[in-house]
């Protein structure tokens, strides 16, 4: 019982800190709902011609799918390829026939003419690649060889349990044509796409580009199904690709089997950010600059607020420009009526063109290239919003700090000088000042909006601030473990040791930080309890080091062992999780890893995209850990691993590039509040609970 005894004596005072120190980071700043009471259960299927399909490159022996493999994330990765067959001029060739390809099914070995058709493989999307770039091409270039005005076909075998309509969204190197069944879907005898590379997805984002890909839709019967493709090579010199990337994926309008799911809103806009619960209405954030109050018993939209540079012009300021009134006003109406997704992205851009027509220095988002490029996942809107109960607190990542009433009513709203844009931090309310970070930390007086102080020493705080009492005072802690105080600004305690490559924030409970370094390898524990001033020095009562074969994989090869989420620490034991769904639970009292347990999730990794970063989160007497492609383990705390449930929302968004259609859910761990949860997806906001 002495743990048990301990922690709560930890919660009273973490309770009593957050009354002073609320926070937006994963809800109330420590992860822990003891009290709450959701359903284990949980899902929301789709139930059309994608799920179960499987495929198989080398003819089905029978009517039945047998081993075939699922087709995983609508990529279908094994195919059978003939050629190359030269022509004279690939693009004006290319609607000219060289086969009868209505009856194409082919054998390993078959001739195509006088080619062979032979196995291909697309790359699979591996977690454990961090960062990559490359969409999962078909190559045909690399396994048939290449040469200017070339033709080549692929072929593979799709079975689909109970058949419908499929959308599929390509890119391609040079022209494609695609048959299903025999019929003939799509034809471009020249290059197309709107992506090309997952770091593009950053850029897109940002500069509010409309560029798709293409799509066409098709139909598959139940059973198997034939997909034949050609692609051509350039009639150019020097260009070499001969190559196509798809995407199957089913239409918006499929049918979903659904369990416990109480409502789901729409948002205007994706975020990375933690929803935080004020009274009976549900805060959270959109991109690129939202605010988005949502009433938490039915899902309705009350309110939603922008906070941006134009919104920060002062009426004097807005009243020496009249382009201002003339030209960006009616823009920005346009913009709070329009729903629709596409026509959004459209007016931001043509808004932002205008901005930088009227002044171009003041409204220029300085960000460099790395920024840019992972735009796509950490985006303005990465910091949670803040509230004391009466207000609410913003802060995005162009540098703005803006403060409503719970009606939506803005208090304030004050721009600070930004150098070259650095990734986003939530902020913290303490002795009533507003501390936020971006490449350096700022404090505003929370009631006027006034900026108080810069802390410049502390320059690389990532993902959150969180608040603690020392000696009686209230404190900032960031990331690496530093302390500031919310007064001024002063640099109390500096953190020396404290790692690379740390993207998590401590977890503050009570009178310890539990601080992670090196991503989960290492874990400090410090004690504030006799920290004084002058010195502000916490004692580390411990410093806790994974086990040597934690940072290598299979053959050896070195691993960083990232994590972006908090660990949360629950009956002596803490818990952490890193990009790559393994769950670590370590003995608080002996330093020993009790397990290292890899999860049984389906996240996504690319160059915007993490498998998974949630904080694991206790709700109720069970620990919750999300992927970002809405799987919800629910598992039993303690010294050995142990899976209640497996949760899945799966819905399917309308991609307009080749990515997997499953909404993005969820980066942020779950809100809970008595028999409920909030979840932040990608496009919704989940409400789950126990269907009546």
């Amino acid at each position: 019982m002495r743990p048990i005894r301990v922690l709560l004596a930890f919660l009273s005072l973490s309770t009593c800190a957050s009354a002073q120190h609320m926070t937006g980071w994963r809800g109330n700043g420590t992860g822990l709902w003891p009290d709450a009471k959701p359903p284990l259960e949980w899902h929301r299927i789709p139930r059309g011609a994608m799920d179960g399909l499987r495929e198989a490159a080398d003819p089905p022996s029978g009517q039945e799918h047998g081993d075939a493999p699922l087709v995983v994330k609508g990529l279908v990765r094994h195919w059978l390829v003939a050629g190359p067959f030269s022509v004279v001029d690939s693009v004006k060739d290319f609607d000219r026939e060289l086969h009868d390809v209505s009856s194409i099914s082919p054998a390993p070995g078959a001739k195509l003419g006088t080619a062979t058709w032979k196995p291909a493989t697309v790359p699979a999307e591996d977690i454990m690649i961090f960062g990559n770039a490359e969409l999962p091409w078909l190559d045909l270039a690399k396994a048939l060889g290449h040469k200017r005005n070339q033709i080549a076909y692929a072929h593979a075998h799709l079975f689909s349990p109970r058949g419908g309509p499929v959308r599929v969204v390509a890119e391609h190197g040079n022209g494609l044509a695609v048959w299903v069944n025999g019929k003939e879907v799509y034809r471009a005898p020249q290059r197309a796409g709107g992506l090309g590379y997952y770091s593009a997805m950053g850029n897109h984002e940002l500069l509010h580009l409309d560029q798709p890909s293409p799509s066409f839709n098709a139909h598959l019967k139940p059973g198997w199904n034939r997909v034949l493709l050609k692609i051509s090579t350039s009639n150019i010199e020097g260009w070499t690709e001969m190559r196509a990337c798809l995407r199957f994926m089913d239409p918006p309008d499929v049918r979903y089997d659904t369990k416990n799911i109480v409502w789901m809103t729409r948002l205007p806009g994706r975020s990375t950010s933690t929803p935080i619960l004020v009274g009976d209405r549900l805060f959270l954030m959109a991109e690129p600059d939202e605010i988005v109050c949502v009433a938490k018993n039915d899902g309705r939209i009350l309110w939603s607020a922008p906070v941006n540079y134009f919104e920060a012009l002062t009426p004097e300021e807005k009243k020496k420009q009249p382009a201002y009134v003339q030209r960006v006003d009616p823009l920005i109406a346009r913009l709070k009526a329009e729903p629709d997704h596409v026509k959004r992205v459209r007016l931001r851009a043509q808004i932002q063109k205008t901005l930088l027509d009227i002044d171009a220095k003041r409204f220029h988002v300085r960000a460099n290239d790395h920024f840019e490029g992972h735009f796509a996942i950490v985006g303005f809107t990465m910091p949670s919003p803040v509230s004391d109960g009466k207000y609410v607190y913003v802060w995005i990542g162009t540098g703005v700090a803006a403060c409503f009433d719970l009606d939506g009513r803005r208090q304030w709203i004050t721009r600070v000088p930004a150098d070259e844009l650095a990734y986003g931090s939530s902020p913290v309310l303490a002795d009533g000042v507003f501390v936020t970070s971006l490449a350096a930390l700022y404090g505003f007086d929370a009631k006027t909006g006034k900026l108080l102080w810069q802390q410049r020493k502390v320059k690389d705080n990532l993902a959150a601030l969180l608040g603690a009492t020392v000696d009686g005072k209230p404190v900032i802690v960031c990331r690496a473990g530093h302390m500031v105080r919310p007064a001024d600004g002063q640099l109390l305690f500096r953190q020396r040791d404290h790692g690379a490559a740390d993207m998590a924030p401590p977890l503050v409970l009570g009178t310890r930080i539990y601080a992670p370094k090196n991503g989960v390898t290492s874990l400090n524990v410090w004690d504030l309890t006799r920290a004084r001033a002058p010195a502000w020095e916490p004692a580390r009562l411990r410093s806790i080091d994974m086990p040597g074969e934690v940072s290598r994989g299979p053959g050896g090869k070195w691993i960083d062992r990232w994590t972006a989420g908090s660990p949360l620490v629950w009956n002596g034991i803490a818990y952490q999780a890193d990009f790559y769904q393994v769950l670590y639970a370590l003995d608080l009292a002996t330093g020993k890893m009790l397990y290292r347990q890899i999860m049984d999730m389906e996240g996504l990794m690319h160059y915007n995209a993490v498998p998974l970063t949630a904080s694991p989160t206790l709700v109720g007497k069970h620990i919750f850990v999300s992927d970002n492609q809405g799987t919800t383990l629910v598992l039993q705390p303690g010294p050995t691993y142990k899976s209640i449930a497996r949760n899945r929302i799966a819905t399917q968004l309308e991609r307009r590039w080749p990515i997997p259609a499953q909404e993005t859910l969820a980066y942020a761990p779950p809100l809970a509040e008595g028999g409920r949860l909030y979840y932040r997806g990608e496009a919704h906001l989940y409400c789950i609970g126990r269907e009546k």
